[in-house]
């Protein structure tokens, strides 16, 4: 099983709180997730994809804010023959 996140990074902030430098992401986490759920279904690395809302808002006390419809995305990875 593989389990992951998927941003994408545009550019290099400063952190609030230690000021200390990390990578800045889009807010919008959707177009991630289907680009990353696209590339995996065009090289047939996945074999079936299902959707699940989530139902669960983001804590507002995060130092980041993103973008989402809710939907998490649950891809089942093809057997590929040696």
């Amino acid at each position: 099983m593989w389990v992951g996140a998927g941003t994408r990074d545009t550019g290099l902030s400063l952190t609030r709180l230690t000021f200390q430098i990390t990578h800045a992401t889009d807010s919008d986490t959707n177009a991630e997730r289907d680009h990353i759920i696209a590339e995996l279904t065009k090289s047939r690395t996945i074999e079936a994809v299902k959707v699940y809302q989530s139902g669960q808002d983001l804590l507002t006390e995060h130092v980041n804010h993103y973008v989402t419809d809710g939907e998490i995305a649950l891809a089942r990875l093809a057997v590929k023959d040696p």
